[in-house]
């Protein structure tokens, strides 16, 4: 990359395309960031992007080193005000993190998701300088029906039949995927979906409690829909940050399509996790089972819920966990085969910094932690 070169960031003020401005910055690269973000001006972008690089561990040392002329103020719905914009031909790599990412059936998620990256691949196509456009995905846009041995392999074509997603958000970045291809045939296009991201390896989930309190809902109740040897394929923001850095700014590629996934080689089962969180000091004894029901009997756990989580809503807990649990029993484990390849370094197990988001999170209620995944 030449020192001129610009690297267009998407999403910088959400916690993946936050904690990938921190890597950058922290890598030496402040000076050649573009920021998409939602404002009216530069100086409001600024305020809110700070805000979010502060949650994800950002000194005042490298917040310092951004200037409001990286700012770049807009929005995917409404990218014709900015396309003329000259910092764009400088841009060479486009990291394409915004989107609406709830499992809530939410009115906006395919115009977001779907019209947006699009859109910004319309912007961007044909740009001087462009020579690699990262599209971050989701590994659960794989559907319900994609192995039979519980493998997931890193391969282009994803299913948009409605009946083999769980929820619209995994549907609509499967199809944001496929028209990228379709419609964009010359766009030097490279997808990496991430699987289930959760806290930070330093700073546990104090700057998102997306989908831990999960875990500590099923924790307290005892009760779970996969077997406890079942795995779950888990990683931290940092490193998902991380591995996306370093494939944005690579050389050459050798495949178009990375799972930034835990894989065999980190992926824990509910055992180990169950112990993990025994051995933070939370819960019960290691070693105990929990019970193992069926997604449509999670119904029968209301007087269990009332008990032992009466800080939360428990008609919307037991609609959560019911959503929740059809993930779980489907015990995927995402190959990355493709990224270690490229020299990524495995994800740290979610084992090894359970203990930071417990703690990160104690006095936390769940009904508040459910507000990261239900927006």
């Amino acid at each position: 990359m030449d020192s001129a070169d610009m690297i267009l960031i998407t999403g910088a003020t959400g916690f993946l395309g936050g904690a990938t401005v921190v890597q950058a910055i922290q890598a030496g690269l402040a000076p050649r960031l573009l920021l998409l973000v939602r404002a009216q001006d530069p100086a409001q972008g600024m305020d809110r992007l700070q805000v979010q690089l502060k949650r994800l561990g950002a000194g005042d040392r490298e917040l310092a080193q951004l200037r409001l002329s990286q700012i770049l103020c807009g929005d995917l719905s409404a990218l014709d005000g900015i396309a003329a914009d000259p910092r764009l031909q400088r841009v060479s790599t486009v990291i394409h993190c915004a989107a609406l990412a709830t499992f809530a059936n939410h009115p906006a998620l395919e115009t977001t998701n779907v019209d947006g990256t699009l859109a910004l691949a319309a912007m961007m196509q044909g740009r001087p300088r462009l020579r690699r456009f990262l599209y971050i995905g989701t590994a659960m846009a794989c559907g319900t029906h994609s192995a039979s041995d519980h493998s997931i392999p890193e391969i282009a074509n994803l299913s948009l039949a409605q009946e083999d997603h769980l929820v619209p958000y995994t549907r609509s970045k499967a199809i944001g995927e496929r028209l990228l291809r379709q419609r964009f045939p010359q766009l030097p296009l490279v997808v990496l979906r991430p699987s289930i991201v959760v806290g930070h390896t330093k700073l546990g989930c104090t700057p998102s409690q997306s989908i831990f309190w999960v875990f500590m809902a099923w924790q307290k109740l005892g009760a779970l829909t996969a077997a406890m040897h079942d795995k779950i394929d888990v990683v931290p923001v940092d490193w998902c940050a991380g591995a996306i850095l370093h494939l944005a700014l690579k050389d050459k590629l050798a495949q178009p399509v990375f799972h930034l996934s835990a894989g065999t080689q980190s992926s824990r089962s509910f055992r180990q996790i169950d112990s993990a969180l025994a051995a933070a000091g939370m819960g019960n004894v290691c070693g105990r089972e929990y019970e193992q029901i069926e997604v449509g009997k999670i119904d029968l756990l209301l007087p269990r819920i009332k008990i032992r989580i009466p800080d939360c809503s428990p008609r919307l807990l037991m609609r959560a966990l019911k959503l929740y649990g059809e993930f779980a029993k489907l015990n995927y484990v995402f190959c990355n085969k493709n990224l270690l390849a490229e020299g990524v370094p495995s994800a740290p197990p979610f084992t090894d910094y359970i203990g930071l988001c417990a703690t990160s999170t104690r006095h936390i209620p769940i009904g508040e932690q459910m507000k990261w995944d239900f927006k």
